[in-house]
């Protein structure tokens, strides 16, 4: 575990690179609602160590005292977690290994309400994959500015209703902005069987593209059964 500080409070962060020299687009990932517990540590963040991402999975919750969030709750912390993320960004940014023109959100439910909020305000993130996500209507009332975006929601989600989704879309249109939605028809507010295959493999195609990230599909079996 490293640290960064963000108001003045140390915020955790497991980092995960390759394996080799070199420099490489930055992955943020961004967890929800329950916490920094997700199979996006461990094996499956090293998988995409291998694919030659450095991965930044952030404890943002820490910046507020938190572990679990609560409607309220992600209410009263949204923009304290807002600064804690940018504050990571400049962390990230410092990596040795880490091109810092090439900087990916990859946010899950919560998570994808704050990456995608930040990435209309800081101009560092080219990229950025929503899982399950959304933005507040008053972010994208003034949102001016995404870079391209990856939305992927499923369509019975009673969680974060897909309206979300849609509401996001009519922003990038309105911004001209590329992006890509993917709805899955009777998914939840969890992807199960094809629809998760679909999902890593739509999140990294896009991820690959959009922060030009050779061999991107190198290991990607390797990826997949991580995940499992």
């Amino acid at each position: 575990m490293r640290y960064y500080n963000s108001q003045n409070k140390d915020i955790g962060v497991v980092v995960y690179e390759p394996q080799r020299p070199g420099t490489f687009p930055a992955l943020l990932v961004i967890h929800g609602s329950s916490g920094p517990v997700s199979s996006f540590v461990g094996g499956y963040a090293q998988q995409l160590a291998n694919l030659g991402y450095v991965v930044f999975f952030v404890h943002y919750f820490e910046a507020t005292g938190t572990t679990w969030a609560s409607f309220s709750g992600i209410r009263t912390h949204f923009m304290t977690w807002l600064r804690a993320l940018a504050d990571a960004i400049t962390f990230a940014v410092r990596h040795s290994k880490v091109d810092p023109r090439r900087i990916g959100m990859l946010g899950v439910s919560l998570g994808g309400y704050l990456s995608l909020s930040l990435a209309s305000n800081d101009r560092r993130v080219t990229t950025v994959a929503s899982l399950m996500g959304g933005m507040p209507p008053e972010i994208i009332a003034e949102a001016q500015y995404m870079p391209p975006t990856l939305l992927l929601h499923g369509e019975a989600d009673s969680v974060v209703p897909v309206s979300e989704a849609f509401a996001v879309e009519s922003l990038l249109k309105r911004l001209g902005t590329k992006h890509e939605l993917k709805v899955y028809p009777g998914q939840g507010h969890s992807f199960k069987g094809f629809a998760q295959i679909d999902a890593l493999t739509s999140t990294f195609r896009f991820l690959s593209k959009h922060l030009k990230q050779e061999n991107a599909f190198t290991g990607l079996t390797d990826l997949l059964l991580s995940f499992r």
